[in-house]
């Protein structure tokens, strides 16, 4: 008869814990705590944004204010507008639903679902009713009760979709998780500005992807005040790009520009999106969707501004040659260590803002800045056009910002260790000398 296995004795080692590798513990750890209740620094700074683009959108050109005698809420009890389009209540309506929902998701997980939507609702109409108030001033902007309504029925509207998912999204749901599976933890900005790339395109660029060019065109506007500088101190620099042979002659050496352009901005996206993703993610799909979404987007806006023309007229021959031959080599390049990635990033991004503000303007171009202005969205032409101004310079910086605080996690990491050295060392020594004392 078999006999009963003994209880094991109190005193008796417990059996060991089958252990996990540290890297997954790690990794499962910091899942763990993300997937806590807590607030999102993307959605917080994504509101933040927006808001600066609704401001900028609504108060553009910001010149020729004038006081005509028009309270700032006249256009309260104004009559309806004669002339309005299902087009323009469209795009109120829909302008406003993304800040509904990000101050939906801004203000988790200390108010939520109704009083959250709420709260969108007269945060809403507060911005909205603000900037009408502030369009009675500007003489090229009609301020309109009827705008009031419909940004705000937007927010409603963004607010109520996004309300009922907002713990899922924040918490626990599959994008917070593959967001924490596949980003950094101190990527949350980096996030912002990979969503925004696609969008930095709609304006039309003298070349393809051809973003960063706020001082060439400052410097081509005899207007502007840094232009006025250059020719009171520096008249000889008017001519520079004829002087250092800039200006291709022929349609070819134009093609070689857009590809030297096109092939430096792809990549330098592209590694700077790949230092902020872990090497867990799947880079190349990431970078292949974000690709996709911007020619998708850049095609839509061309297709809606000019419904007669192709849709894909920017997508030029050097462009196509420029974005097969930089996908090859940015497959190779993501093979690298993160730390080289980010210096390739920071010299492509380099490369493309001075090549985009050397660069004569380019006759080729498929349209003209002019004439893109003129198209159905007159008010959001300069959003984007500052959008794809600043986007290369801002990813520019935030890399430098990284090197600069891995430079000092590092310094502190040496610090730390060299206290820890010495402290072992005056342990030693002081047990040395405690066992060469006499015993008593």
């Amino acid at each position: 008869m078999a006999q009963a296995t003994p209880p094991p004795s109190p005193h008796s080692p417990a059996p060991p814990e089958p252990q996990r590798s540290q890297p997954e513990d790690t990794r499962q750890s910091e899942l763990d705590v993300a997937l806590l209740p807590r607030h999102s620094p993307v959605a917080r700074v994504g509101l933040l944004c927006f808001t600066l683009l609704v401001v900028y959108a609504s108060l553009y050109p910001f010149t020729g204010w004038v006081n005509n005698g028009v309270s700032a809420f006249a256009f309260l009890t104004a009559p309806k507008p004669r002339y309005i389009t299902e087009f323009d209540l469209l795009t109120n309506v829909l302008g406003y639903c993304p800040f509904g929902a990000l101050v939906v998701l801004s203000l988790h997980p200390r108010v939520s679902g109704a009083r959250a939507t709420l709260i969108a609702l007269v945060a809403g109409a507060l911005l909205s009713g603000s900037m009408e108030a502030l369009q009675t001033w500007l003489p090229t902007r009609i301020s309109s009760n009827i705008d009031l309504i419909t940004n705000a029925l937007g927010s409603l509207l963004g607010a109520a979709v996004v309300a009922p998912f907002t713990s899922a999204l924040v918490d626990r749901g599959t994008l917070t998780r593959l967001r924490y599976a596949w980003f950094e933890p101190y990527a949350s900005f980096a996030i912002i500005l990979i969503l925004l790339w696609p969008f930095a395109q709609i304006f039309p660029q003298e070349h393809l992807f051809g973003m960063g060019g706020i001082v060439r065109e400052w410097l081509t506007d005899p207007d502007s005040w840094p232009m006025e500088l250059v020719q009171a101190y520096f008249p000889s620099l008017i001519a520079w790009q004829d002087n250092i042979g800039l200006r291709p002659d022929d349609m070819q050496g134009q093609l070689m520009l857009e590809t030297m352009v096109t092939a430096s901005s792809w990549i330098g996206t592209g590694l700077f999106a790949s230092i902020a993703m872990r090497r867990t993610a799947p880079m190349l799909r990431i970078l292949a969707g974000l690709l996709t979404a911007a020619l998708i987007i850049k095609a839509a806006v061309a297709e809606l501004q000019f419904p007669d023309d192709n849709a894909f007229n920017w997508l030029s021959e050097g462009g196509r040659f420029a974005l097969l031959t930089s996908s090859l080599v940015l497959v190779l390049l993501l093979r690298l260590p993160r730390w080289l990635r980010a210096i390739l990033a920071t010299l492509a991004l380099a490369t493309l803002i001075v090549l985009t503000n050397v660069l004569p303007s380019n006759p080729y171009a498929w349209i003209s800045e002019q004439g893109w202005r003129m198209g159905r969205f007159i008010h959001f032409n300069s959003l984007a056009q500052w959008l794809g101004w600043l986007w290369p310079l801002l990813a520019f910086f935030y890399i430098i910002w990284r090197f600069e605080q891995a430079s000092v996690r590092r310094r502190l990491v040496r610090r730390a260790r060299r206290r820890a050295t010495e402290r072992a060392v005056a342990a030693a020594t002081e047990a040395q000398q405690e066992s060469k004392r006499p015993q008593s």
